[in-house]
Order: structure tokens, then C-alpha cells, then sequence
């Protein structure tokens, strides 16, 4: 098997998964201590991290990612 690697417009239509409150609380209430978030800054958060993880692991710099996707 050769897989030849998403270019750039694949990343961007690539599948990022929703979350709901519920995901999300359940999350936070499994981390030790306690985190000041809301749900709506978490996602925010997750899909930063998500876009850059894509870029990363298709060699693409976050910064280019994300400056196509403020045009």
C-alpha cells in the first residue's frame, strides 16, 4: 500500500470530531485539581489543537492553516 499524504484542501475538510458539554465535563472532571474553562473556551482550544495537529502531521506549518482559514 502506497498512501500518498492529504494535500492542504484535505486537511481542511478533514473530520474533526464534535463535542458536546457533556464530553466535555466529563473530561474535566477527570483531570486532578481543578481547571477554570468554560465548555465554549474548551472547544475553541480543541479546535486550535486539532488544526495544528493536522498541519503537523502533514508537514504544513500551523500558521499557514491558519491564515487560510482567516480568508
Amino acid at each position: 500500500m502506497n498512501e500518498q499524504p492529504l494535500d492542504k484542501s484535505e486537511i481542511e475538510h478533514a473530520l474533526e470530531l464534535e463535542l458536546s458539554d457533556e464530553d466535555i465535563l466529563d473530561a474535566l472532571a477527570h483531570v486532578s485539581g481543578y481547571i477554570d474553562i468554560s465548555t465554549e473556551d474548551f472547544r475553541t482550544v480543541y479546535h486550535l489543537a486539532w488544526r495544528h495537529a493536522l498541519a503537523r502531521l502533514q508537514g504544513l506549518s500551523a500558521n499557514d492553516s491558519d491564515q487560510d482559514a482567516a480568508e
